[in-house]
């Protein structure tokens, strides 16, 4: 029978220690949490799927006493849009009241990722996306004391309460994406794992696929949404056994129902162990959130550029 990975544990305790936090930052710093979140992608899937997500993320920093301010640079004419963003970005880390920025990803195909990412602080970036941010992940990280990418942290997490070991395991990830696929890849190759990543143009998907002992989807291309390059993982495309987790999901603006990349059905007859659509990964990512930005308040209180060099 399959064992369901859920993550409304770690959302819970995230919360009970973000509170305690924000009393602990206002009480010896005077400063309360405070995140600016950037929406940039005017794609009426993505955009749905974008709000969806903030909404939940800034309830999550609001029930546990921090604020948020939501720049909805979609509306920005798309030849200038970039150019505003970079703007809104050198403000922002200007600003002593905001302790943390998201870049809602992903962004349109137009915008240079690189450049905003670039231009954001390291010391406010809650995504672990910045190059100086990247370079530490390179380098070796800490899931207990390093500001990571959100949904890669949460995932290994995940693992960790339910005594998943990826250590000598065949991890296939399914996206090589900068906010999930890629950055999860690089962790778990550190973690001695085996690590194959696929994305559009590879060859023989299905054959990584059933034979890893760990799949992660991370492709957001529901066949319902999109007729280019859709991705659903079933249960006959896995091995009897094997650990699933599904990151992918997106909303369908018309109708507001959302899709998966995994069929959980199907799959929960094969796999051992399983994230649930909802209530699994979501959870996790957004724990992960509030994390970061308490870490990211500290290092801003303290004019600390590492959060390994915190003492909490």
């Amino acid at each position: 029978m399959v064992v369901w990975i859920r993550g409304d544990g770690l959302h819970k305790e995230a919360r009970r220690w973000a509170a305690e936090h924000v009393r602990r930052l206002e009480e010896r710093y005077g400063i309360t949490p405070k995140l600016a979140v950037l929406l940039l992608n005017d794609d009426s899937v993505e955009l749905e799927t974008q709000r969806r997500y903030v909404s939940l993320k800034a309830k999550d920093v609001k029930e546990v006493g921090g604020e948020v301010e939501v720049y909805e640079l979609y509306r920005e004419p798309p030849e200038v849009r970039e150019a505003a963003a970079l703007r809104l970005i050198e403000r922002l880390n200007n600003a002593d009241d905001v302790t943390g920025v998201l870049i809602q990803k992903p962004l349109p195909p137009y915008i240079n990722e690189a450049k905003l990412f670039e231009r954001l602080s390291p010391m406010k970036d809650v995504d672990g996306l910045t190059p100086e941010n990247k370079k530490r992940l390179v380098a070796g990280f800490d899931l207990n004391r390093d500001v990571l990418p959100c949904t890669p942290a949460g995932i290994l997490e995940l693992f960790r309460q339910y005594g998943v070991e990826v250590r000598g395991a065949d991890v296939t990830v399914v996206g090589k994406g900068t906010l999930v696929g890629f950055p999860l890849a690089v962790m778990l190759m550190q973690m001695d794992a085996t690590v194959t990543v696929l994305h559009a143009l590879s060859k023989d998907r299905l054959y990584y696929v059933r034979n890893a002992d760990v799949v992660i989807s991370a492709v957001g291309r529901p066949p319902e949404l999109y007729s280019d390059n859709p991705w659903r993982l079933t249960g006959d495309m896995v091995k009897e056994g094997a650990v699933v987790v599904g990151v992918g999901g997106k909303v369908d603006p018309a109708t507001k129902k959302w899709y998966f990349d995994v069929d959980e059905n199907s799959v929960a007859q094969r796999a051992s162990y399983l994230t649930p659509n909802i209530g699994g990964v979501g959870l996790a990512t957004r724990a992960r959130l509030i994390k970061n930005l308490i870490l990211t308040t500290y290092m801003i209180a303290t004019q600390t550029t590492s959060p390994r060099l915190l003492t909490l």
